[in-house]
């Protein structure tokens, strides 16, 4: 078996750290990082800003003086920033979600076109874009957990638009956007000033802001790093 692969007990890990990586590491409350954190987590983790180079080996070198409290300092530091982000995404996301639905009715008969009507929907999309995002609705609303939902489900014939938008995975709710009429875009591009030089709309900037925003939406909601998170450049 590989040996960095092997089970290594607290008090080995920090003579590893010592030894191998020349990251200071010693006493009791140094072990107390690794207990609440986790090897992996706090070096594998939140290393990046200390490394300095690379041996001949590949193995990298640490900058001189490292110690393992300054990586709990920058694990620390995205926590809070995780925290920060957290709340005010799900803010922007109950507020596209909420002016979203209202739009989406007010421009379909005020909601007598029904959202899994294909004609709720732009003109200018395939009728195969149009089906596929009703069906994961669809697909979604039949498996949500959620009393109002099953109480819409048992008592009513449909499920009203404002469920559906509420209760959809995000994705979903952004292909929803992506799939409507202009008008919904329009409305969430003039509520956050998203426009471009000619102070028109700017639906492609509206859809990208949305789908980075659910990548570090779901970053935060599993405890993964996000001070390091960058978008993929092509």
């Amino acid at each position: 078996m590989n040996e960095d692969k092997l089970f290594l007990t607290y008090n080995q890990q920090m003579k590893k750290l010592r030894n191998d990586k020349h990251i200071e590491c010693n006493g009791s409350n140094h072990k107390k990082i690794l207990v609440r954190a986790g090897y992996f987590n706090i070096v594998n983790g939140y290393k990046t800003p200390f490394v300095s180079g690379q041996d001949a080996s590949g193995n990298h070198i640490y900058i001189s003086g490292t110690t393992i409290s300054q990586l709990q300092a920058v694990k620390q530091f995205d926590d809070q920033l995780r925290s920060f982000l957290l709340k005010y995404i799900t803010q922007v996301e109950e507020e596209t979600r909420t002016l979203a639905g209202y739009k989406f009715d007010e421009c379909n008969d005020n909601g007598k076109i029904p959202w899994y009507d294909t004609n709720a929907y732009s003109p200018n999309k395939s009728l195969q874009d149009k089906m596929s995002v009703i069906s994961k609705a669809y697909n979604e609303l039949s498996r949500s957990q959620l009393d109002y939902v099953k109480f819409y489900m048992d008592n009513h014939k449909q499920i009203p638009t404002w469920i559906m938008i509420k209760v959809v995975n995000f994705s979903t709710f952004i292909d929803i956007i992506h799939c409507s009429k202009i008008d919904i875009s329009h409305s969430l591009c003039q509520l956050y000033g998203l426009e471009d030089e000619q102070g028109r709309a700017n639906v492609k900037l509206l859809i990208g802001s949305l789908h980075w925003m659910r990548k570090i939406r779901n970053a935060c909601a599993h405890n993964e790093r996000v001070y390091c998170l960058t978008r993929k450049t092509y």
